[in-house]
């Protein structure tokens, strides 16, 4: 409790000064407030249902939210507005999921319906999906209900692959075949894991979303080497991946643009390269302090809310900033990690390491990005974006989170860790 109070004391600081920055009344900053209301009041509604769980995935998460929330504050008040909605549903979910659960390993029994479920998810979005920017991403009725389902396939992939590997880690690791002096698992073995991923990935290029194909393509594997341990794998997948970006670069003209614009930005500086560009200049102008909240900050840059707001962050708090911004992102998947360490079951274990990977590799993606380490994708950065359906699938996945430290680790007479 004393953790969420002093997120809460910071994010209600941070308001202040954008109200008194933007010329705003003091009380506007209750939004903000009321974020970290409605995480404080889920944490006691969770420790009505079972005390036994991890105290730093939500003071971490919460204080995450509030800075995504000031930062898109400044940006564009409507989506502010409806980031806390979402925010708040979210924390509604996280409890719901909770209290539905009552024993995470039960999900591994469900681990075949949560992969069929997330291809076909895929599948309606190719089909039925809206195209935005270039990439069919979306599901609904456009002006009144949208959502991405990328955002939900992620987590069914994470169940299915646990689950999965849980059953079949010996037999994937022991019952296995050289080919070119390099170890594989049996294709009975290995078939229904690659059919779904595979098909999944080939969705996801299909759709242009290159972004969750390097996410996706990265969870399957860590989850497989988790499982194996053997090196072979991982290079195998990095040649494949390789290959694929090569062939990706030749077959899709989108895809050769960002890479060309990542090489070299100046080439088109008021067209491809504007945003990198402009992500770049952030970077500078943030110094090592910043300029400051309520300085106009990001205001230049596209897609500023969604794709970029790292780089909204680096300039308004600068270096010092952002390496605040990124230690908290890696303290939330450490902590995750730390869960799937100490968990004493199988399909606990896989299932936090998945969920872990998964906002691991979406903050190096879309910071390597920004920074120019590697080509810009359209991933959203874990509770600061802007994104009601990623605020609310991350919001899952913590409660995910919470239930493996609650139900696979052993927990002593009076102890909450």
């Amino acid at each position: 409790m004393l953790l969420l109070l002093l997120a809460a004391l910071v994010v209600g600081l941070g308001g202040a000064l954008v109200c008194v920055g933007m010329g705003h009344a003091v009380w506007r900053m209750a939004r903000g407030l009321a974020v970290m209301g409605g995480i404080i009041t889920a944490a006691l509604m969770l420790d009505l249902a079972d005390p036994r769980r991890d105290r730093w995935l939500l003071p971490l998460t919460g204080l995450l939210c509030g800075i995504g929330f000031l930062f898109l504050w400044q940006l564009d008040e409507n989506q502010a507005t409806r980031q806390v909605v979402w925010m708040l549903t979210g924390a509604g979910m996280m409890i719901a999921v909770y209290y539905l659960i009552e024993d995470v390993r039960d999900l591994s029994r469900l681990k075949y319906t949560a992969g069929v479920g997330g291809v076909l998810l895929m599948v309606l979005t190719m089909v039925y999906g809206l195209e935005a920017g270039g990439a069919r991403l979306w599901l609904g009725i456009p002006g009144l209900l949208t959502f991405q389902p990328g955002e939900i396939v992620k987590v069914l992939m994470c169940i299915f692959l646990a689950g999965y590997i849980a059953d079949r880690a010996e037999l994937l690791r022991q019952d296995t075949s050289r080919v070119a002096g390099v170890v594989f698992p049996k294709l009975r073995h290995a078939a229904p894991l690659l059919l779904i991923v595979f098909f999944s990935l080939a969705i996801f290029v299909f759709q242009k979303d290159l972004g969750a194909a390097v996410l996706f393509f990265g969870l399957f594997v860590a989850m497989v080497y988790l499982a194996t341990g053997r090196k072979s794998f991982v290079g195998l997948a990095g040649g494949l991946f390789a290959l694929g970006g090569v062939g990706a670069y030749y077959g899709y003209g989108h895809v050769a643009n960002r890479v060309d614009m990542w090489l070299n930005p100046w080439q088109a500086p008021t067209e491809g390269g504007y945003q990198i560009l402009q992500g770049l200049f952030a970077l500078g102008e943030g110094g090592i302090l910043g300029r400051g909240f309520a300085s106009g900050g990001g205001a230049t840059i596209p897609a500023a809310t969604t794709d970029l707001i790292f780089a909204v962050g680096a300039e308004q708090l600068g270096l010092a900033g952002s390496v605040g911004l990124l230690t908290l992102l890696a303290l939330l998947s450490f902590r995750a990690f730390s869960i799937a360490w100490r968990s004493t079951d199988r399909f606990g274990t896989l299932l936090a390491t998945g969920l872990a990977t998964v906002f691991s590799l979406q903050t190096l993606v879309i910071v390597g990005g920004v920074t120019k380490l590697i080509p810009l994708t359209g991933i959203t950065l874990p509770f600061v974006s802007y994104g009601g359906t990623s605020v609310v699938v991350n919001f899952i996945a913590v409660a995910l989170l919470l239930a493996v430290s609650r139900d696979c680790i052993p927990h002593r007479s009076g102890e909450d860790e």
